[in-house]
């Protein structure tokens, strides 16, 4: 179970760094440049040609929905959660039952 939630988690954290850099590459809606200027738009209509934003616009949706079933899944194999004990619980636990104190005889 182990291996499975640490490949989870990390495919979790590839396409989340995937769909971060497929809305950088995308062309900014309007001509004034914004972020998708400053980090490469027009390096996406080189790379994938003219209709770039249909491109991106598809991947972005697929990595979206990947990273949500990954989500699920990863909330599914946790959703019996880690079943850790208080310190206190683990403290009253550990302790050795107290001794019978005999009874001494009244005289």
């Amino acid at each position: 179970m182990a291996f499975l939630l640490g490949l989870l988690f990390f495919v979790e954290i590839a396409v989340a760094l995937l769909m971060v850099a497929v809305v950088m590459l995308q062309p900014p809606k309007d001509q004034s440049g914004g972020m998708g200027s400053a980090f490469g738009g027009k390096f996406g209509e080189d790379v994938f040609g003219g209709h770039t934003g249909n491109v991106l616009s598809r991947t972005t949706v697929v990595l979206g929905i990947i990273l949500i079933l990954n989500s699920l899944a990863i909330a599914f194999c946790m959703r019996g959660g880690v079943h850790e004990q208080s310190l206190a619980d683990r403290q009253t636990q550990e302790l050795p039952a107290a001794p019978a104190i005999p009874e001494v005889p009244a005289q």
